[in-house]
């Protein structure tokens, strides 16, 4: 039997997709791709065909434990070149429910993110689970994750507003390499 791995960041925009194959209605089709082809291109790190998903001034929100608001093509940008450089992008949205508006698009589920234990030291996180983070350690966390993706007249997306349901890191869990798919990439982050 093969075990699958512990975070799938590929696996994230795959229930998008088939939920917009099955899609009748042609505004909630293009919207549920829209959030596909964003949700891909974000976690493959590739910048302008996820700028090219967005309306020319993107307006952003997150909630839970660290409020944060980007407003405008600058300041998302500025936010996407940032983590796609830092390997931030490799997350796994376990995506259980699909809602389809002719306005917005909802997703929810679960949030896995890995890191290392050099990022985790950087943090000021010198032990999980009672046991001391060495630099080449690698970690998953996971939270409950709620995104309302509101889209325009033409079907580009306005921004995100992105709801934690928890702390991700209250379910951190030790993990090893081969927890990871092959594609996933960790070692220039150690």
């Amino acid at each position: 039997m093969t075990l699958m791995p512990k975070i799938d960041p590929h696996a994230s925009w795959g229930p998008l997709h088939v939920r917009a194959e099955q899609e009748t209605d042609p505004r909630r089709k293009t919207l549920l791709q829209a959030v596909a082809d964003h949700m891909e291109a974000e976690i493959c790190g590739h910048l302008q065909p996820l700028m090219d998903t967005l309306t020319a001034e993107p307006v952003y929100h997150f909630w839970g434990t660290n409020i944060m608001l980007l407003e405008g093509r600058e300041a998302v940008t500025g936010f996407y070149s940032q983590m796609i450089a830092g390997g931030g992008n490799q997350f796994e949205v376990v995506v259980e429910n699909i809602i389809a508006g002719d306005d917005h698009i909802v997703t929810e589920g679960q949030v896995k993110q890995c890191y290392t234990g050099k990022e985790l030291l950087a943090m000021g996180m010198a032990e999980v689970n009672g046991e001391p983070v060495e630099n080449r350690d690698l970690f998953v966390t996971s939270a409950q994750l709620v995104t309302v993706w509101p889209g325009d007249a033409d079907g580009k997306l306005i921004g995100e507003d992105i709801y934690f349901g928890s702390d991700p890191f209250a379910s951190i869990e030790c993990v090893q390499a081969s927890d990871l798919p092959d594609y996933y990439r960790y070692q220039d982050r150690v």
